[in-house]
């Protein structure tokens, strides 16, 4: 198999795809990563030897453990199993990986940026549609609202990377990409990735300004005007937003009403953080959440409602599995962030720093904004999570492993003894 080829091939196809088909991405994903298990288990190829990803997958590893330790210790049972599933993708993060590094990484750069394009404008089509015809939030075709704006947020974002390390041969169209993936997350409606989207764009933008001259030359007024034109027709979609957010502040301040979006958020984290304190070590286990958490708004705040987890992505990992599970998770992101910063640092090498800028947007889109949604736990948001830090990685601090396959192909030439 040429694995360069596919490689490549598979990089554009699957970041092509999460704001457009949604769980599809996660079907595509997973099958490819079953493959490699595959290929490691079988003898023929063999896991990667770059260290940045057997520390990920070492904490990965302990978060799935704890899991499994905090499921066994609250209660399990058989038809709760498949509460275990979303674990599966940390699992196949070191398969993935090291197939996928089978791969030239500038080809893998270039289909990441463009398949970080096709789902940009893809995004905004679905967008417009469903705002203006349908009349609902964009969730394009992942199915929930925030969800969509994380990954076109990551796409966007992806796409200014681009156009500002990558020298590619069509940054113009990477900047409209951009710009095109920064109204459909207003379409969203979602304000905290409005938030994140902004504050990593600022910072792109300053981390890479002196590129950034030479891009605006003659194309400012272009620029300018279609981010206008975008605040113009938007800006009735944001003044809404902010007004149901002020007013939902008010009701829960003045009157005490938890049953809006805001008043639900904050009794999720006070019944979470009494759950966390109730077993710090081992955590509630992953089947019991979605019924402690409608019970404990019933009784603590007279509501009958469902959720499945707590709106904010650490206390949820920390009610699911425990101080350990929290600890690795968080471990993790430090070790992304940090990873991030020193190859944002190497200005010679700018497959690096497009590494690198992947994996802070990652760590703060998924980190940041999952502070008041969530982490892990949808099938989106897993695949989206391993294939940026996976791509990420690679370029970052990863090697391409091209070389140590052609030299295990048998030459067709005739050997000799001596």
């Amino acid at each position: 198999m040429n694995y360069r080829v596919v490689n490549r091939l598979f990089t554009l196809a699957v970041f092509s795809m999460p704001p457009i088909v949604g769980s599809a991405t996660s079907v595509v994903w997973h099958g490819g990563a079953l493959w490699c298990v595959f290929e490691v288990l079988s003898g023929r190829r063999r896991l990667s030897p770059d260290t940045a990803m057997r520390w990920v997958a070492l904490l990965m590893l302990v978060y799935v453990m704890a899991n499994v330790v905090s499921f066994l210790v609250n209660e399990p049972s058989l038809a709760m199993v498949y509460k275990l599933l979303p674990l599966v993708a940390f699992l196949l993060f070191p398969f993935s990986y090291s197939i996928w590094t089978i791969s030239d990484r500038e080809e893998v750069a270039h289909a990441l940026v463009f398949g970080a394009a096709t789902a940009s404008f893809g995004a905004l089509i679905l967008a417009l549609v469903q705002y203006k015809y349908i009349g609902m939030r964009a969730e394009g075709g992942a199915g929930n609202a925030l969800v969509f704006a994380d990954v076109v947020c990551l796409a966007g974002l992806t796409c200014l990377a681009g156009a500002l390390i990558l020298d590619s041969r069509r940054p113009f169209l990477l900047l409209l990409a951009f710009v095109a993936a920064f109204a459909a997350v207003l379409l969203s409606g979602s304000r905290s990735v409005w938030g994140v989207m902004m504050a990593l764009t600022l910072l792109l933008l300053f981390i890479c300004r002196t590129r950034l001259m030479v891009l605006l030359r003659g194309r400012l007024l272009a620029l300018a005007g279609i981010a206008i034109l975008i605040v113009v027709l938007t800006s009735g979609l944001i003044m809404e937003r902010f007004e149901a957010l002020w007013q939902n502040m008010d009701k829960l301040t003045e009157g005490g009403d938890y049953n809006t979006s805001v008043g639900l958020r904050v009794a999720l984290w006070k019944i979470g953080f009494q759950l966390f304190a109730e077993d710090p070590l081992f955590g509630h286990g992953m089947q019991n959440v979605s019924t402690l958490i409608r019970e404990g708004i019933e009784q603590n705040f007279g509501i009958q409602v469902g959720f499945t987890h707590f709106h904010n992505g650490f206390l949820t990992i920390l009610v699911e599995g425990g101080i350990v599970a929290g600890l690795a998770i968080i471990a993790m992101f430090a070790l992304i962030t940090v990873i991030a910063v020193r190859s944002l640092a190497k200005a010679e090498d700018r497959l690096e720093r497009l590494g690198g800028a992947v994996l802070l947007m990652l760590a703060a889109v998924y980190a940041g904004g999952g502070s008041v949604n969530l982490i892990f736990g949808h099938d989106i948001l897993d695949t989206v999570f391993m294939i940026f830090l996976i791509i990420g990685l690679f370029l970052a601090r990863g090697t391409s492993r091209l070389a140590d396959v052609e030299a295990s192909v048998p030459s067709a030439e005739p050997q000799t003894r001596p």
